[in-house]
């Protein structure tokens, strides 16, 4: 219950925010962005890419993630960003695919709150960003 008001209390914060800075878009998900379909995919893929994290890095605007690509193909990851994107256009993607070892990284990133709003929201990676 406490996290959940935790939590409720960050997006509050954000949309205060927002109505202060009007340019900017609020650090809100709109999952109105999508189709029942879409939002039904979207779920399978967010499981399927968070799981997959083998690795984050704290970048000064966000997060790197390593995905293991034998669990979340590239593919996946790829369908992943296009919906995440609909409903969530404050965040600025970069996937980095490295011929050698086939490593996928996963970029997200943004302007400032982007961090807090991700170690609030991506509740199953963390314990990945616990060591950040």
């Amino acid at each position: 219950m406490i996290e959940l008001m935790n939590k409720l209390l960050l997006v509050s914060a954000f949309a205060l925010a927002a109505c202060m800075y009007p340019g900017e878009l609020p650090f809100a998900c709109n999952l109105k962005a999508f189709t029942p379909h879409q939002r039904v995919r979207w779920r399978q893929l967010i499981e399927r890419v968070t799981s997959a994290v083998t690795e984050a890095r704290e970048l000064k605007d966000g997060y790197g993630f390593r995905v293991n690509t034998g669990q979340a193909p590239l593919v996946d990851v790829a369908e992943w960003v296009d919906l995440e994107r609909r409903c969530c256009p404050f965040f600025d993607f970069q996937m980095d695919v490295h011929g050698e070892d086939g490593s996928l990284w996963l970029s997200l990133k943004g302007r400032d709150g982007v961090k807090d709003f991700i170690r609030a929201d991506f509740s199953l990676l963390h314990d990945k960003l616990q060591k950040h």
